[in-house]
């Protein structure tokens, strides 16, 4: 082969060389690398290890607005507010502004049916709560969740008692979950879980008891477990 064919051909092999390790070093630079482990955990979950939803900052006072817009009054109560007495059986709402994060508020208006109170259920086991996944805009669900999130009792004494039966304890976290009964003028009856104070209180129950206890309002934490009864059967 002539010089002049084989130049050509060279300066081909050359560039191709120099746009290869070109692109390796571009790749290099702007390519995570990821262990085998990272790699599954990633494949396996698709977000960041840790991630939850959350909710832009709303504004309460427009939320307010909002919720006598869709006339959410006709159920829930909401003690201190002067909207009309409700004509149908909902959960009261002051109370749970402490209780719950507002992705929880959110949730119940966008899926009514996610977490639904025996007491709370129609015929079906389902809740009786309208849908407004077609008339509420985005902006006023994420309002009038600041809304209820912002809510507190009014007047309610420093501590509360209330009987109830222990469904789980967390002892890692200090927590423990509680069906209770309805707590007069603080909380209607439901199954939540509550921080304990101290931590070791948890130590003295175990699932299934039927304990009183203290909830100190303010911090809304329970401050004293006094176990009533044992399952039947356990020693």
């Amino acid at each position: 082969m002539s010089f002049q064919r084989l130049l050509p051909v060279s300066f081909l092999v050359i560039g191709s060389a120099v746009l290869v390790l070109s692109f390796q070093s571009f790749a290099s630079k702007h390519t995570k690398k990821t262990t085998p482990d990272a790699e599954k955990r990633q494949g396996q979950t698709h977000h960041p290890i840790g991630w939850r939803f959350t909710m832009p900052k709303g504004d309460a006072a427009k939320g307010r607005a909002v919720f006598e817009k869709f006339e959410c009054h006709y159920c829930h109560e909401v003690r201190g507010e002067n909207f009309p007495l409700p004509t149908e059986n909902a959960p009261e709402l002051s109370q749970m502004g402490g209780l719950h994060p507002v992705e929880f508020f959110a949730e119940s208006i966008m899926n009514p049916n996610a977490v639904v109170p025996k007491n709370y259920r129609d015929a079906e086991g389902q809740s009786p709560m309208s849908d407004f996944t077609e008339k509420m805009t985005v902006r006023e669900l994420i309002d009038v969740s600041a809304y209820i999130a912002s809510l507190r009792p009014k007047g309610s004494p420093k501590t509360v008692a209330g009987v109830g039966k222990v469904i789980a304890v967390v002892g890692d976290k200090g927590e423990v979950v509680i069906e209770h009964g309805e707590i007069k003028g603080f909380m209607d009856a439901m199954t939540m879980g509550y921080k304990v104070s101290p931590p070791s209180l948890v130590k003295a129950v175990s699932q299934g008891d039927q304990i009183q206890f203290t909830i100190d309002t303010e911090r809304n934490v329970i401050t004293r477990i006094e176990k009533k009864s044992s399952p039947a059967g356990r020693k």
